[in-house]
């Protein structure tokens, strides 16, 4: 059985190379927290060479943690979500949830409720970068561009011949025919435009910190004609997919 560790009142702690004090009061305040179990003496808390009790976290962040602890004080709404991982991960649960009630953590929230109806969409995200790593290779030019191609939902063909795997690609007469870098589709809700996931896209690649405008050229211009040997009316069926140019500008940041 480990022998339980005794602990002075006034307590020196290392926190990611940053040096606090504090008393042990404050630090068993909050019940089922990390703090809490650490320093209740039931565990073997560890020591830096100067006998400081260390703590593997941001000392940067924790100034707000201890804050918490000793005031019941909240962060400034514009480190809201960086300190809501810090107190996630002390285990602060009453900090967590007056976090959540923060506009900041609220519209993260919400994002990835409505990230989750488009069932792979990190994957999109994560098909673009790959892509637009392969292209910045090879590309000479200031800006390089990528064709999106989205569709809503699976539409039901009407002329049997209609190629469902064929690479969509976007045809207009000002230029030249451009095949699709990543396609994207269906999703559960319906009433969620091939628009308003365009925008969802290009909101996060903007939070990763890339450049970018985009560009709505229309439908893909692949069509399916009716067989010749159709005895009835000749068909021409088009796919409804809709294409997206998504440009990225590396000189303006």
């Amino acid at each position: 059985m480990t022998e339980s560790q005794s602990f002075p009142d006034v307590v020196e702690l290392n926190v990611g190379g940053r040096h606090f004090t504090t008393s042990l009061l404050t630090l068993t305040k909050s019940k089922d927290t990390m703090l809490s179990a650490m320093f209740s003496g039931n565990y073997q808390a560890i020591k830096d060479q100067d006998g400081r009790y260390f703590i593997d976290a941001d000392g940067d962040n924790f100034v707000y943690v201890l804050n918490y602890l000793r005031y019941g004080e909240l962060p400034p709404s514009n480190l809201a979500t960086t300190i809501y991982r810090e107190a996630v991960y002390f285990g602060l649960h009453g900090m967590v949830e007056q976090l959540e009630l923060s506009p900041a953590l609220l519209a993260q929230i919400h994002r990835e409720t409505y990230r989750a109806q488009f069932t792979g969409y990190h994957k999109i995200i994560n098909s673009i970068l790959d892509r637009i790593k392969e292209c910045s290779t090879k590309n000479t030019e200031t800006t390089t561009s990528l064709l999106i191609v989205l569709f809503a939902k699976t539409k039901k063909r009407k002329l049997q011949n209609f190629d469902k795997n064929h690479i969509c690609f976007s045809k207009s007469k000002n230029r030249p025919e451009r095949l699709s870098d990543v396609t994207f589709g269906p999703w559960r809700n319906k009433s969620t435009t091939e628009k308003d996931v365009m925008n969802c896209v290009t909101f996060d690649l903007k939070e990763k910190g890339f450049n970018i405008t985009q560009e709505a050229t229309g439908q893909c211009g692949f069509k399916c004609e009716s067989p010749p040997e159709n005895t009835g009316e000749s068909m021409v069926e088009n796919c409804t997919h809709l294409c997206y140019t998504l440009t990225f500008h590396w000189w303006k940041m």
